[in-house]
């Protein structure tokens, strides 16, 4: 007995699943892509706006941070320690995000910022923030600037 085929616009719609509807349970979570963007857009506003900074929303305990000068800091403490060194570096700062990218686990921040250091000075500073994300949270950064940007003139 001969074999019946199925016309050729039927088994066209087989093969790309068209033909079958299927019903699937959409998720409470976003796609990653989508968690990432909400997360980069909360990164941003928590630079913008520090009171919306809440260390353990953000990171990882065993996350780590690296400056552009090499020094690391690893875990709540250290990052605690390197707010601190900043905060007693500066008296006020205005940041620009630039440009925002999200990639499959990262989020890099492009930022320009006025800085007001203690000595009265105003330093224009350019930075790049790499920050690896791993279940919705950084688990290591490391920033991209020029560090001699912040440092005393030579006499």
């Amino acid at each position: 007995m001969p074999t019946r085929r199925k016309s050729t616009a039927k088994r066209k719609a087989s093969a790309s699943g068209k033909a079958k509807k299927t019903t699937r349970k959409k998720s409470a979570r976003p796609a990653a892509g989508q968690g990432l963007e909400a997360l980069a857009r909360k990164i941003v506003g928590a630079t913008l706006n520090p009171s919306k900074f809440k260390m353990h929303e953000f990171y990882t305990p065993d996350c780590e941070s690296m400056e552009a000068n090499g020094q690391v800091d690893h875990g709540y403490d250290g990052l605690e320690k390197k707010l601190e060194r900043w905060e007693q570096m500066q008296k006020g700062v205005r940041w620009t995000a630039r440009h925002v990218l999200t990639g499959k686990n990262v989020v890099c921040i492009e930022w320009d910022a006025e800085v007001t250091l203690n000595d009265g000075r105003t330093a224009k500073l350019v930075e790049v923030a790499v920050h690896e994300i791993k279940g919705g949270k950084i688990v290591r950064e490391r920033y991209y600037y020029n560090p001699m940007a912040l440092m005393p003139p030579q006499n």
